[in-house]
């Protein structure tokens, strides 16, 4: 899992790299206070309850981080235990570990604008849902 020396510094830093990374670690981590701070993730807000609840060990590793200006492009591997509903499918106790490519807007110490893509497909496939073909 991807942590931060001093998370409360990078909350309170311009770099907006940095202060993706400490809001997801923090988030994704089981605090979800940040979630409330930033509003453009409201998203997030919906779904991670549901993500917590299908997966109670979820975990986060963050791979790579690329800046453009304002907006921040992180690539996480999320991993868990199937251990609860996920979209209507009951709990399997199989392993998963999925990707999230995400792109944040920052604008001074606040996410903006969130976009993401999970890699569900790969989460069904993994539950055995999908076929593997």
């Amino acid at each position: 899992m991807t942590s931060m020396p001093n998370e409360n510094a990078a909350a309170a830093s311009t770099d907006p790299a940095a202060i993706v990374r400490a809001t997801f670690t923090a988030v994704f981590a089981g605090n979800t206070a940040p979630l409330e701070e930033h509003p453009g993730l409201y998203q997030l807000r919906q779904a991670l309850p549901a993500l917590r609840a299908a997966f109670p060990d979820f975990s986060a590793e963050l791979k790579q981080q690329l800046v453009d200006d304002d907006r921040v492009a992180s690539q996480w591997i999320f991993r868990g235990t199937h251990l609860g509903d996920l979209y209507g499918i009951a709990p399997t106790g199989r392993s998963v570990q999925f990707q999230n490519l995400s792109i944040c807007r920052v604008v001074g110490d606040r996410i903006v604008q969130y976009n993401s893509e999970v890699g569900f497909l790969s989460v069904f496939k993994q539950l055995g849902v999908l076929p593997l073909g």
